[in-house]
């Protein structure tokens, strides 16, 4: 079966160093704790070596203009060109740029980016303030969806985790109804306020990038059924360790394909779905007056 890891991060480790020096990070919090396992897994040889483990098909690689998990949408964009078969990019910036629009409209138009990632906490900003809606009309206007980091990020006191709250992407759906949008780690510990978001929201999505024990314990056929089969994307937020486990690409397909959900839904969570979160697919809509009309015609029953 086909998959795509529709969740990666490459990271540029030196640069990313380099540009803030006195940058401290405490061991104490889980996620860094097994930090030097998880930074050996940024090495692309590691990356394809997990996906031919996983038998993953494709990874979509995620630039990230942030001071964590930073990396360009230069390297990005090369490393796909490396790999075209295997690899998609998406572009990211600093969404309080002067250029934002142009710096993310460059990496579409020009270094061959699909879509677009931001990260509302790394990069300090709600994704429901206005300032930032440009992008979003320049997202709609390129044809490529929008990615945004929602739920829990347990990095301690560095970022705000209100930034992250799912609920703020229904403001953006509501605003730009034709964006292709899609959350991230089943929001980790906002689980309802998220799918209430994705079902609302015939273009949100969103993504499996979550604990696996959220994973087993969240999708089940009464949630899928719910909120859409055509909704869910698989993901696994390649190289970042989950708690202080290191990551294995290979535990997250296995724990979809353990799922009590039936093959065809699965097929969809691991590439359909994403294949129309990047393509997109026409929107079935019916008018007031068709639906008065198909009344009026309807023979009366005796």
């Amino acid at each position: 079966m086909k998959i795509i890891n529709a969740h990666v991060h490459m990271i540029e480790l030196q640069k990313m160093l380099s540009q803030q020096p006195d940058l401290e990070i405490s061991t104490d919090l889980a996620v860094f704790r097994d930090l030097q396992n998880t930074l050996a897994l940024t090495k692309p040889e590691n990356l394809f070596k997990q996906m031919k483990e996983a038998g993953i098909t494709q990874s979509v690689l995620y630039a990230c203009e942030a001071p964590i998990v930073f990396a360009s949408n230069e390297y990005v964009s090369n490393l796909c060109k490396q790999n075209p078969d295997n690899l998609i990019g998406f572009a990211s910036v600093n969404p309080h740029r002067s250029d934002a629009v142009e710096v993310i409209a460059d990496a579409i138009v020009n270094l061959g980016l699909k879509g677009m990632k931001f990260h509302p906490p790394l990069q300090n900003f709600y994704p429901n303030d206005r300032k930032v809606f440009p992008i979003y009309e320049k997202a709609i206007e390129l044809n490529v969806p929008v990615v945004f980091h929602v739920g829990t990020t347990p990095f301690g006191s560095m970022f705000r985790l209100d930034q992250a709250n799912p609920i703020l992407l229904d403001e953006v759906a509501c605003a730009f109804p034709e964006l292709r949008i899609m959350l991230t780690h089943l929001a980790t510990l906002w689980h309802n306020e998220a799918f209430m978001v994705v079902e609302k929201h015939p273009n949100v999505f969103i993504d499996t990038a979550a604990y696996i024990y959220e994973i087993e314990e969240l999708l089940n056929a009464n949630l899928m059924e719910r909120v859409g089969e055509d909704k869910f994307i698989f993901g696994t937020d390649y190289p970042m360790p989950f708690g202080s486990t290191t990551h294995k690409m290979k535990d997250f397909v296995d724990c979809i394909k353990r799922l009590d959900l039936s093959a065809e839904i699965k097929e969809k969570i691991f590439y359909k779905n994403f294949e129309i979160l990047l393509n997109g697919k026409k929107t079935e809509k019916i008018s007031a007056g068709e639906i008065l009309r198909n009344l009026l015609n309807q023979p009366e029953h005796i």
